[in-house]
């Protein structure tokens, strides 16, 4: 076993390769960047003469489907290969996915929701919770902190890669100049013209940072997680605990439980804000702002509050518990979707605040539930049982595509904000319910 302090540095270096490694997944999150380029693109080269955003919608929910979908088959892959293959195999399906967009965009919207969203949220999919898995077995006693440490990375992956895009695509600053039933397209061909060939940057360049981060991931030994979690437990209770006391649960066990249940409805009723919000933030702004740096910067804004959210929740959940962290979370969301609306009569500045805000509340999902499913079943067939437990996607996502292509246009902005506000809150009575306690009685 590595000397304490070797350990420790080394267990610090596969965090920070989560982090790299999400920073590249993360960018799922600049489709609400994208995709008034996508969209315009598709229009405006007679590809798809009538795509509107509420139809592009699709490309988004097919990413967080195809993530839903093989996690828990990354979870699988992870006890038979290990964390550095499952990972980099994974990354580098999602970046194939990205750089594949270069020839689907220039044929039709299908073939653009095949690659750019089945595909990349396939690979997400394989490679998301094996980093996490990675960390909290270097430091079992800090669960909620480290997933909140990689899973900033996934949340910030838009704070730089927002401004490339940007930059690349509209270094001028081009206003969206087509309005159509109250959305905004762009028509400029020196805008339009670089989309195909944006895939292909952004393709090779999360590559090769996955490359540098997968190099750096492995497991502890079996030793030095089995020694932090007897000092964890030294700390906690005054005394060294057997280690048979952790929880243990088969994915086939952790499905008969309650528990797993409740988060697996808490991610189903949250995604669709999540969705919408993430999905559409720009397009909405385009509706009553016309500067798309502006709304660039609104991008990478929130995906550091995005990122820092989740840092922030899953300490929260350390400090005092996951049920509390996860009401706050959900019903702070809601309230700030009930009233988004109201950015529209205020200009930018209130814009800006609420869409930092929206992103900073929705991130503890992806600390919170990662750090629930881990205190509650244990470590050991944690990637599997997450994996599952974020299925939910598979089912929430096609709704909410479902729900934004179809009633936007017949209820508008606002009565989507209101509905996907109740979503949440009934995330917030489900987290009230959630009941796993510690071995003292404590919430987990």
């Amino acid at each position: 076993m590595p000397s304490k302090m070797t350990a420790k540095w080394r267990g610090f270096s596969v965090v920070v390769a989560g982090i790299i490694v999400h920073l590249t997944l993360g960018t799922i999150y600049t489709f609400g960047n994208m995709t008034p380029y996508i969209t315009s693109y598709l229009r405006q080269k007679d590809i798809d003469n009538d795509l509107t955003y509420s139809k592009s919608i699709w490309i988004f929910s097919s990413a967080a489907m195809g993530q839903g979908a093989s996690m828990f088959i990354g979870g699988f892959m992870y006890e038979k290969i290990g964390p550095r293959w499952t990972t980099l195999i994974g990354s580098w399906i999602s970046s194939g996915g990205v750089a594949l967009t270069y020839f689907s965009v220039q044929k039709s919207f299908e073939l653009v929701v095949a690659t750019y969203g089945l595909m990349f949220g396939l690979g997400v999919g394989i490679a998301y919770a094996v980093p996490i898995n990675c960390g909290h077995k270097w430091f079992p006693t800090h669960k909620g902190l480290v997933s909140g440490l990689v899973v900033a990375g996934f949340g910030s992956g838009a704070f730089v890669f927002d401004q490339i895009q940007t930059v690349f695509l509209n270094p001028e600053n081009k206003e969206a100049d087509l309005k159509v039933g109250g959305d905004k397209y762009f028509t400029e061909n020196a805008v339009l013209k670089k989309v195909p060939s944006c895939f292909l940057l952004l393709g090779g360049c999360y590559a090769a940072l996955q490359l540098i981060g997968c190099l750096m991931l492995a497991d502890p030994p079996h030793q030095y997680q089995q020694l932090q979690q007897n000092m964890g437990a030294e700390e906690d209770e005054g005394v060294v605990q057997n280690t048979e006391s952790e929880p243990n649960f088969t994915w086939r066990e952790a499905i008969t439980k309650t528990a797993f249940y409740q988060l697996w409805f808490i991610y189903l009723f949250n995604g669709q804000g999540i969705q919408f919000v993430s999905g559409l933030y720009k397009a909405y702004g385009q509706s009553f702002i016309k500067d798309d740096h502006f709304l660039a910067i609104v991008g990478s804004l929130a995906a550091v509050c995005n990122g820092s959210g989740r840092i922030m929740w899953g300490h929260l959940a350390d400090k005092y518990s996951f049920r509390l962290a996860m009401m706050l979370s959900c019903g702070s969301f809601a309230a700030l979707t009930l009233s988004f609306g109201l950015t529209s009569l205020s200009g930018k500045g209130l814009y800006l605040i609420y869409v930092c805000l929206l992103f900073l509340c929705f991130s503890g999902n992806f600390s919170l539930l990662p750090t629930a499913t881990s205190k509650a079943f244990g470590l050991r067939n944690y990637s599997i049982i997450y994996g599952l437990v974020f299925t939910a996607s598979v089912i929430t996502s096609p709704i909410g595509a479902i729900l934004s292509d179809n009633l936007k246009s017949v209820i508008g902005w606002y009565w989507m904000f209101i509905m996907c506000a109740a979503f949440s809150l009934i995330s917030v009575i489900i987290s009230f319910k959630f009941n796993v306690r510690k071995s003292n009685g404590q919430h987990i």
